[in-house]
């Protein structure tokens, strides 16, 4: 493997401050049946982000064992050491990321290919960084039940192979940054208290919003299906996520407009109400106020076939 001349110093960076870079966003798929060098200890040179869409098996991160199923995602930094097991007669289809956490290397394009483990050093590490304020992304990171980010994941291998690259880093930076953001919330969440019930609620209100996003929401039939008063919840939940709840409401929809534009042939019109949109032009204009673009523009800046 060719060396890169680089600090192998942690660099302290802040979450906020990341800028992930986007080398490769494919789907492939892995059988037990296939004798090949996946089944070898291996190490990357730059991060991994896998999420599984189907399939069972195992994989084994620093010595430890994890189970894969679908709806998992595993996400790890440059150089940590894996191996993957799946189950006997068994496939795993999964997404899989190659990033950088910076830009700093955004001048090599093509993918790096992860290497057996005793033919591999720490100098091949391409960047080495020190999330400050989120310490759980400088150790793997295993979660389950994680279906909500596969939408955006699967619009990274899409637009990843997108004809009209204008912009494209950008997208792909962003959409990436929100995975990342959404298992490091969802990481807090699990290992938070249960008897923290305002966590609790915000949870529960974005399982609600991901479950009803096509149907009327407001602040009075939130209140009134968790028994709060509006503005209580409202207050809880931008607390704990970051956002108002019409912000996360309205780019939750944006986003599942945008997969629908890509992979499907449904009029726009039709679109905005099965997304919950019941003022059409309002959608178009919150549409493009969020992506750049109209909806008509972003379908027929993609390529994608069904």
């Amino acid at each position: 493997m060719c060396k890169i001349d680089m600090c192998l110093e942690a660099e302290e960076v802040l979450l906020e401050d990341v800028k992930p870079f986007v080398r490769q966003a494919i789907i492939s798929t892995i059988s037990s049946s296939t004798k090949n060098d996946v089944f070898f200890e291996l190490q990357s040179p730059d991060c991994r982000l896998f999420h599984i869409i189907s399939g069972n098996g195992n994989m084994i991160i620093h010595n430890k064992s994890y189970k894969l199923c679908s709806g998992c995602s595993i996400l790890f930094k440059a150089g940590t050491k894996y191996i993957w097991q799946p189950s006997d007669d068994g496939t795993i289809e999964y997404i899989t990321i190659n990033f950088d956490y910076t830009q700093k290397f955004s001048h090599i394009k093509k993918p790096f290919h992860p290497v057996h483990s005793n033919k591999f050093s720490k100098e091949d590490v391409l960047e080495n960084v020190d999330i400050q304020d989120a310490t759980v992304l400088n150790s793997p990171i295993v979660l389950y039940n994680s279906n909500s980010t596969e939408s955006r994941l699967r619009l990274l291998t899409t637009e990843f192979n997108v004809a009209d690259k204008s912009y494209l880093d950008i997208l792909l930076s962003t959409v990436l940054k929100s995975v990342i953001i959404s298992m490091v919330r969802e990481l807090s969440f699990n290992k938070e208290d249960c008897g923290n019930a305002n966590m609790t609620l915000t949870r529960n209100i974005i399982q609600y919003i991901q479950n009803n996003y096509d149907k009327e929401i407001t602040y009075e039939i939130l209140g009134e299906k968790f028994f709060m008063n509006p503005v209580y919840i409202n207050r809880v939940f931008k607390k704990n996520s970051g956002f108002s709840l019409h912000s996360f409401l309205i780019n939750y929809r944006i986003n599942m407009a945008m997969e629908l534009l890509r992979t499907s042939s449904v009029p726009v019109k039709d679109i905005a109400v099965k997304v919950g949109f019941v003022d059409i032009p309002h959608f178009i204009k919150t549409f493009k106020k969020i992506t750049g673009a109209s909806p008509s523009k972003y379908r027929n800046s993609t390529d994608y076939i069904n």
